[in-house]
C-alpha cells in the first residue's frame, strides 16, 4: 500500500529519526540487553534493525525480516558500513514467518495496522518468544493526528489515509486496539506505554505529506481520489508544512511488552 524502494528507504528514514528516542527508551523499559538474539518483523529499510544490532552487542544478535528486497539490500550495505557483524536481513513475507522459540526479542513497529489479521502474527511472534525473553511492538492510532490551524491537505491526508488503509485489510486505529489484540493472543499481562509525536518545524513535520505522497497510488487505484485532487491535496499540505505559524501532531503509538 505504502510505495517501497529508495523511496521509501527515505522516507522510512526520515521516520526513523523522528521515532528513535522514544523507542530507545521502549527497549530500555522492556529489558533488552547485550547478549540477546532479536528479530525485528517487518523491519523496511532496517533503521531500528541496526540501532537493536548495537545495543544487544557484544554477544547478542539481531534479524531484520521484511518483503522489500530493495530496502533490505540497502540496509545491508549500511550494516556493512557501520562495520556491524551481528545484523542479517531476511526477505518473507510475515504471513509464511514462524520460529517458534527462537529468540531472547521479538519486536515489530507499524506492522499490524497492515494486516487483516494482526492477532495471528502476534500468536505466532508470541510463540517465537523464548522463556525469559520479551515481546515488544509499537503501533499507531492514526485518528490522533491533528493539526493547527485546520488544513484541507491535511484533513484529505487523514480521510484518505484511513480509508485506503482499510480497503487493503488493515486497520488504521490498530494503536488503541493492540492491548486488546495482545490478550486476544494469548499474551498475559502486557505493559502500555503512550507516546505522540509534534513539530513546528523539522523534516519530521512533512511526514503527513510524505505519507500521503507513499499511498497516493493507492489511493487512485481505489477510487478514493483522482490523480488531480491528489495532487492538490499533496501541494496544499506541502504549503501548510513549510509554514512555521502551523503545528503538526503525528500520531499517537502505543507501546507494548510482555516478558515471558
Amino acid at each position: 500500500m505504502i510505495r517501497g524502494g529508495r523511496e521509501g528507504y527515505e522516507r522510512l528514514l526520515v521516520l526513523a529519526r523522528e521515532r528513535w528516542p522514544d523507542t530507545a527508551a521502549l527497549f530500555d523499559r522492556a529489558g533488552l540487553a547485550p547478549g540477546m538474539h532479536c528479530v525485528d518483523l517487518g523491519c523496511g529499510g532496517g533503521h531500528v534493525t541496526l540501532e537493536m544490532a548495537r545495543l544487544v552487542a557484544p554477544g547478542g544478535s539481531v534479524t531484520g525480516v521484511d518483503m522489500d528486497e530493495v530496502k533490505l539490500d540497502l540496509a545491508r550495505r549500511e550494516a556493512a558500513g557501520r562495520g556491524l557483524g551481528n545484523v542479517e536481513f531476511r526477505l518473507l513475507n510475515l504471513n509464511d514467518w514462524d520460529e517458534p522459540g527462537g529468540y531472547d526479542a521479538v519486536y515489530s513497529r507499524f506492522v499490524l495496522q497492515h494486516l487483516s489479521q494482526p492477532v495471528d502474527l502476534l500468536r505466532r511472534m508470541w510463540a517465537g518468544v523464548r522463556p525469559g525473553g520479551i515481546l515488544i511492538v509499537e503501533d499507531a492510532d492514526f485518528d490522533g493526528w491533528c493539526c493547527h490551524p485546520a488544513d484541507e491537505g491535511f484533513d484529505f491526508f487523514l480521510s484518505a489515509y484511513s480509508q485506503v488503509i482499510k480497503r487493503r485489510g488493515g486497520d488504521h486505529a490498530m494503536g488503541r486496539k493492540l492491548y486488546g489484540c495482545f490478550l486476544a493472543a494469548g499474551i498475559p499481562d502486557p505493559e502500555v506505554a503512550l507516546v505522540q509525536p509534534v513539530q513546528t518545524q523539522g523534516e519530521a513535520k512533512a511526514l503527513a505529506w510524505s505519507t500521503l505522497d507513499a499511498t497516493a497510488d493507492a489511493i487512485v487505484s481505489e477510487q478514493l481520489a483522482s490523480a488531480d485532487e491528489v495532487t492538490a491535496a499533496l501541494d496544499d499540505l506541502q504549503r501548510f508544512t513549510a509554514d512555521p505559524r502551523t503545528l503538526i501532531c503525528g500520531p499517537r503509538v502505543f507501546q507494548l511488552w510482555s516478558r515471558r
